[in-house]
């Protein structure tokens, strides 16, 4: 009887390491799996601010003027310049009045390549006098078009063509 006494203890301490081994390599293998996961998406986002970063879109300007103008009503004409980093898939244009706003989610026939130029008109809805216009860039990358609001440019007191 003495014997029996000493097993019993022994089996519950081997009995309860084994438990918590394998319950540590559960969580461990779950928690491996979410980390994956959030560091893929970091990852991602981190991608997606560079590529921003990178967006160098410009409205060009002649003798210290920009190549932005009024062509009627309704009607904006404007140049762009891209730097040498990251093609401009298209350009979100918002248009300020004295009546309302006005959007245009793409005013690009073809994307901006980096290293050029292009010249564009776009339409907007009739808003009053012209305030101001925004334009955004918007890039391609990781298989999906991103908004890059940081590097919008402003324009205000647009002459007629």
């Amino acid at each position: 009887m003495l014997g029996r006494k000493g097993i019993s203890p022994l089996i519950a301490t081997v009995l309860l390491v084994a438990f918590s081994v394998a319950l540590g390599a559960l969580v461990m293998s779950w928690g491996q799996d979410y980390i994956e996961n959030k560091a893929e998406f970091v990852q991602g986002l981190q991608e997606v601010k560079s590529g921003c970063g990178l967006a160098d879109l410009n409205i060009i300007k002649i003798g210290g003027v920009p190549q932005i103008c009024l062509k009627n009503s309704n009607t904006i004409q404007a140049w762009f310049d891209n730097g040498p980093d990251v093609d401009i898939f298209n350009i979100h244009a918002r248009v300020v009045g004295t009546d309302g706003v006005s959007v245009n989610e793409e005013i690009l026939k073809t994307p901006l390549l980096k290293e050029n130029a292009a010249k564009t008109e776009f339409y907007f809805e009739t808003i009053g006098q012209i305030k101001q216009v925004k334009f955004t860039p918007k890039i391609f990358l990781i298989d999906k078009v991103y908004f890059c609001s940081e590097q919008a440019k402003t324009v205000e007191n647009i002459p007629v063509c």
